[in-house]
């Protein structure tokens, strides 16, 4: 009888050329499914980045015409920032195309990555090679979570500038819903957080279509919670402002939470204080200061009588602030999803692939 033949364990050297072996394989791997996603994102942040950039420049420039401050209405850089204007309409669409970034990139690309593989039934296959199905998934989603968050990190820091600038030359804030989301780091945080729940829903659902849906209609309906409720994430500040004079509030990009209407109905309180501190009712109000076509009789008689409103508003120093309250709730949700896929995938059946 031969001798047995004792065949050597593998050295760690080896062991480690296998390792790099199936991420690279995964990394090819991944290219090959997602290659169109990627190119088409990559194509869309260019996009993005080189007219949110020729815009910022354009608008620096009437900024520096303006001797450096607001443009006034009547002038030729004035006409160029009025609400119809061609530039105003190019920088309301880009704002827009930043706002909806993360939408494309939850369907996309978060969505893909497992229901794709359920559809085409190819995971007992993927997870039959020399990688566990636990860093099958972590490989590809550290993959192209670095690619989602290298793209839209330099998406937001021009879009940033972008906004930034545009309240140089014509009055508005940072804290309007729009610019909000789109400056700071919210743009990325947001494209990150959707990018994940749009796996966690591929992985739930295990169909392309009804998971696209479910990312839609909760994109559509989160925007809609966290403007309905982000001007109340911290405690407003009150102040006193004479009605017909000039903006007496401190800072700069208030956001006015409550107390910024004046109603001259026949009923109720009108948001109007006389300079004794007394509520006027809409009656008393229109007596007193009947409301006229062009407004400046009445915004004279508002200055002569001493009226004031009493205003609930965020000052613009507060800021960083939100977006940082408001980036940590979207880590929280990307958190949440990310769990929800590690048991997802945990318990997923390879028998039926």
């Amino acid at each position: 009888m031969s001798p047995v033949t004792h065949v050597p364990a593998p050295s760690k050297r080896e062991d480690d050329l296998g390792s790099a072996g199936g991420i690279r394989g995964l990394l090819w791997l991944t290219w090959r499914q997602h290659r169109w996603a990627l190119i088409g994102t990559l194509v869309l942040a260019a996009v993005l980045l080189g007219w949110m950039t020729y815009l910022s420049m354009e608008l620096t420039d009437l900024w520096h015409q303006c001797h450096e401050t607001f443009c006034p209405d009547n002038s030729p850089q004035g006409v160029r920032l009025r609400g119809t204007a061609p530039l105003v309409i190019t920088f309301s669409a880009l704002s827009t195309l930043a706002q909806y970034m993360p939408l494309l990139i939850g369907v996309f690309i978060g969505v893909p990555v497992l229901s794709r593989e359920h559809e085409q039934r190819t995971l007992l296959l993927a997870w039959s090679q020399d990688v566990s199905p636990q860093r099958w998934l972590w490989t590809k989603l550290g993959m192209l979570g670095l690619f989602v968050a290298a793209v839209t990190a330099a998406v937001a820091g021009v879009s940033d500038h972008l906004q930034r600038t545009m309240t140089l030359v014509s009055p508005g804030s940072l804290f309007g819903y729009l610019p909000f989301l789109n400056t700071g780091m919210l743009p990325a945080v947001i494209s990150i957080a959707w990018f994940a729940i749009g796996v966690a829903l591929g992985a739930a659902i295990r169909r392309t279509l009804p998971a696209v849906f479910g990312v839609i209609v909760g994109f559509i309906g989160l925007n809609y919670l966290v403007q309905w409720r982000y001007p109340t994430l911290m405690e407003p500040l009150s102040a006193h402002r004479q009605l017909g004079r000039p903006d007496g509030l401190p800072g700069n990009n208030n956001l006015v939470v409550r107390g910024g209407m004046i109603d001259f109905g026949i009923e109720g309180p009108s948001g109007a204080f006389d300079a004794s501190g007394r509520q006027l009712s809409g009656v008393e109000l229109q007596r007193l200061c009947p409301p006229d076509n062009d407004g400046g009789k009445m915004l004279s008689c508002f200055a002569d009588n001493q009226l004031v409103q009493h205003l609930q508003y965020q000052p613009g120093s507060r800021i960083p602030e939100f977006h940082l309250i408001v980036a940590t709730g979207y880590l929280g949700l990307t958190a949440v999803a990310l769990a929800a896929v590690w048991i997802i995938v945990r318990r997923t059946n390879l028998s039926v692939g």
